[in-house]
């Protein structure tokens, strides 16, 4: 599944504190009228040499972890900052969305009479901004206290982010997560706090 492997590619980021960037940038397009970019085009390959004789060159294998942009429909920023604030009950003014409030145009927001159009496209570049957001989100105390300890809150998190209990199968990808030796709690709570909330099953439609 796609979310799936978004999901896992997002803890998978936060694990090694994101500190690889994308090989190719990208960079965010909108319609003239501020809806979902356009840019269909799928990235080139790079070229495969190939030999004198018959054999075909080898074709590339797809990244497993490779956002497919045209079909992520990402939700308007103020919608997914009413999804946090509805989340923790905490009003937009709250320290703990000063990130967020500081780097909203970054992440889609718009200003219309600033002539900032919306921007929902989910590029790799968005998503870091968005984890780093989400940050002080984690560490706040309202989350805290909602959700003091994972795994044993980590099923009541994801149910009160999605509007849905979660399933096996995200439940599971986090199960490694979980056991990794190398994090601290800290770092633990951080990665998996964050990673659920910037899963597309929270910020896309």
């Amino acid at each position: 599944m796609q979310r799936t492997r978004a999901t896992l590619a997002l803890t998978t980021c936060l694990a090694l504190a994101c500190g690889s960037s994308p090989s190719t940038p990208e960079r965010p397009g909108t319609t003239s009228d501020g809806g979902d970019t356009t840019d269909a085009t799928p990235d080139p390959t790079t070229d495969t040499p190939t030999t004198g004789d018959d054999d075909a060159p080898a074709i590339p294998l797809p990244d497993p972890f490779k956002l497919d942009r045209v079909n992520v429909k990402l939700l308007p920023f103020r919608v997914r900052f009413n999804k946090l604030q509805a989340l923790l009950g905490l009003p937009a003014s709250d320290p703990a969305f000063d990130v967020l409030r500081a780097r909203r145009f970054e992440l889609g927001d718009h200003d219309y009479a600033g002539g900032v159009i919306p921007d929902l496209t989910w590029t790799a570049a968005k998503i870091s901004v968005w984890i780093a957001a989400m940050l002080p989100v984690c560490r706040s105390p309202a989350m805290k206290a909602k959700f003091p300890l994972f795994p044993d809150h980590l099923d009541d998190l994801m149910a009160a982010a999605y509007g849905t209990a979660a399933g096996p199968e995200q439940l599971a990808d986090y199960e490694d997560l979980l056991g990794d030796a190398s994090l601290d709690d800290a770092a633990r709570y951080d990665t998996i706090c964050a990673s659920v909330l910037t899963a597309l099953e929270f910020v896309a439609q």
